[in-house]
């Protein structure tokens, strides 16, 4: 069955634009990828995302695009105009390059997987859905180098988390390419025949660092951090559709 069938979207979105804006860390720039896998799942406080494996160079890289907030919508508003969350985008991106399908036609299976347990502290097996169809998918990936706060606890079991006031580097997925030509998904809808966008946004980012901090708290060096999609122990796999909200 399909596991996004649900998705239930405003009609009054804006359009996703084109902007420049493991334990390993790329620079920033465009790599070549394969999907290795790809299953959905919910944080404790509501938010579903889709966790990605990649292989890029060799080397896995892992992400998790974020495509609802906690109230189940995939959309913020800015400037009294609703704008999709960039996890949504970029996860309805890979699967219109390599499926032809939007997130909410996806289909899922559950199977299992090896997943990081923070109580026990190793991978153990747990059943996810799994969206059997981007699996093999290739595509073109925009990762920046981010400098990123290392956020900690302000007491135990608060949930409140604050800057530490030590910074690590990560890396992050911010645009999704066709394979074969490096086009957009806003490029290929508007029927721009040439990619443009990418060479645009490496002759603005290609090995940039992208400092993400809380600029109002002293940083302290810190080690690399993990690739971002290293899943949180918060997080637990969806039973249902994302079912995002209008």
């Amino acid at each position: 069955m399909s596991f996004f069938a649900q998705v239930e979207t405003a009609n009054d979105i804006q359009a996703e634009k084109d902007v420049l804006g493991g334990s390993f860390i790329l620079d920033t720039n465009v790599y070549d990828a394969t999907i290795k896998l790809a299953f959905a799942g919910q944080t404790q406080s509501g938010s579903k995302f889709l966790t990605v494996h990649f292989d890029v160079d060799g080397k896995e890289q892992r992400h998790t695009f974020y495509v609802t907030n906690k109230q189940g919508q995939n959309f913020y508003v800015k400037n009294d105009k609703k704008e999709f969350l960039p996890g949504w985008n970029q996860a309805n991106a890979l699967c219109l390059l390599t499926n032809d399908k939007e997130l909410p036609q996806m289909a899922a299976e559950e199977k299992m997987v090896k997943l990081y347990d923070f109580d026990t502290k190793t991978e153990v097996p747990k059943a996810v859905p799994v969206l059997v169809d981007l699996i093999g998918g290739k595509v073109k990936l925009a990762i920046e180098n981010q400098l990123q706060d290392i956020n900690v606890e302000t007491a135990p079991g608060s949930k409140v988390y604050v800057p530490s006031g030590k910074t690590k580097n990560v890396n992050e997925v911010v645009k999704v390419f066709y394979a074969e030509d490096g086009r957009t998904t806003t490029e290929i809808r508007n029927g721009v025949q040439e990619a443009k966008f990418m060479g645009e946004w490496l002759e603005r980012n290609k090995g940039q660092v992208r400092d993400r901090t809380d600029k109002k708290t002293p940083a302290q060096a810190g080690r690399p951090g993990m690739p971002s999609g290293a899943a949180p122990g918060s997080m637990k796999p969806a039973n249902s559709l994302f079912g995002a909200k209008a």
